[in-house]
């Protein structure tokens, strides 16, 4: 075997370029750069907002962080192949040992890739299942059951996958490195159920709020802004499409090195996706929570919101007076604040809830009166569904 050879026969009246070949690897740069960072800042904006400004650490952000590391290893094999081979690099401008790192930084792209999606879509189901099927709801409808079939699903064929990846040859070297002697086994339909079954769950994850929004009480105007917000799954669907496409058309050419360009571009565009739509709804409630809202429109000029009370005596994020709060019932700066069927109403305070006691030793007649008057502001914003109410 001649590993200094072509590892392709080029066509005819085709001299293969080994030392300087054509390639497109400045728009590698661009693509992994701007899908690295846009998934840095997704992540690290969620962590803000939950564990700095909320101070809660729940399993999504504990699932979100252990993503994040084998995303890092997807990341660095697809700029390991800038070097070697090169993207849109044509297979015969290759010496054929040029193919084992090749071959190598595919196989940890192709693992990272199978665990980092079953941990972001598990971590988006588990939040979304908190948000709109709470803990003692006796009703399990299509909602939940869909969730958990999805959870399944992911969970195992993340793991299977895995499994299916590391063990396709015996040696295990043999996966990347021809030269070694071995067996193998056909790994197209795996990479074919591996797409299809992310492809199928993008959908899945997308539809199964949808219906559980439009039953909001709410505006019909609002419940569109919901929707339009969980429906930011479509951007995974499609990279999810085009990344099925690419890996039945890579398993079908010759010239397999030119055609894993796209693929990694697309499954790099997915799990980024995933970063996306798991870390950017949650974050402009938890800035109107927790006051930051107010200040960023106060620094840009605009009018901040007085729909939030941002005391002491009240925990930011909780939608409730804090434990600790001391409840006065006197002077004109206690309140209560009052959250109902997706209602908000306005401070109760000043003159509007005053208590009076009557001084004297009790008899007929009245010796207490209490005055509230309440208003009601129908303004629901549509970061604020999990403040709605079911049975």
């Amino acid at each position: 075997m001649d590993l200094n050879g072509p590892a392709l026969q080029p066509p005819e009246g085709v001299t293969p370029n080994f030392d300087n070949p054509p390639n497109n690897n400045r728009l590698a740069y661009i693509v992994l750069t701007l899908c690295a960072v846009v998934a840095t800042i997704c992540l690290l904006l969620r962590l803000y907002a939950r564990v700095i400004l909320l101070r809660k650490i729940q399993i999504e952000e504990v699932l979100i962080t252990l993503a994040y590391g084998p995303y890092w290893g997807a990341v660095w094999s697809a700029y390991r192949m800038i070097e070697t081979p090169g993207y849109f690099v044509h297979q015969w401008d290759l010496r054929l040992k040029d193919l084992i790192p090749a071959n190598y930084y595919t196989l940890v792209f192709g693992v990272c890739y199978s665990i980092i999606l079953p941990l972001l879509k598990v971590s988006i189901l588990v939040e979304w299942l908190r948000v709109f099927s709470p803990r003692g709801s006796r009703y399990k409808g299509l909602f939940w059951w869909g969730c958990i079939i999805v959870i399944f699903v992911q969970s195992a064929s993340g793991v299977a996958i895995a499994i299916a990846l590391n063990f396709q040859c015996t040696p295990h070297k043999k996966i990347y490195d021809f030269s070694v002697h071995g067996t193998c086994w056909e790994l197209y339909k795996v990479q074919v159920s591996s797409a299809s079954i992310q492809l199928a769950s993008d959908v899945a994850i997308m539809l199964l709020p949808q219906h559980v929004i439009w039953k909001l009480k709410m505006s019909w105007q609002k419940r569109l802004g919901v929707s339009i917000v969980f429906g930011f799954g479509l951007t995974a669907c499609v990279s999810a499409a085009f990344r099925l496409e690419t890996t039945v058309a890579h398993a079908h050419t010759s010239d397999a090195i030119y055609s894993l360009a796209p693929l990694v571009f697309w499954a790099t565009a997915e799990i980024t996706c995933g970063f996306f739509i798991v870390c950017l709804p949650c974050i402009p409630k938890t800035l109107k929570e927790t006051g930051m809202m107010d200040k960023i429109k106060r620094a840009f000029g605009y009018k901040a919101s007085s729909q939030y009370n941002h005391n002491e005596n009240y925990y930011p994020g909780s939608g409730r007076p804090s434990h600790h709060a001391k409840l006065s019932t006197t002077g004109s700066d206690s309140y209560h604040k009052l959250a109902e069927e997706g209602v908000v109403m306005n401070n109760i305070k000043g003159f509007a809830s005053t208590e009076r006691l009557h001084d004297g030793v009790p008899g007929d007649g009245i010796t207490r009166t209490t005055r509230i008057t309440v208003s009601q502001n129908p303004r629901l914003d549509v970061d604020d569904v999990d403040r709605r109410v079911y049975p």
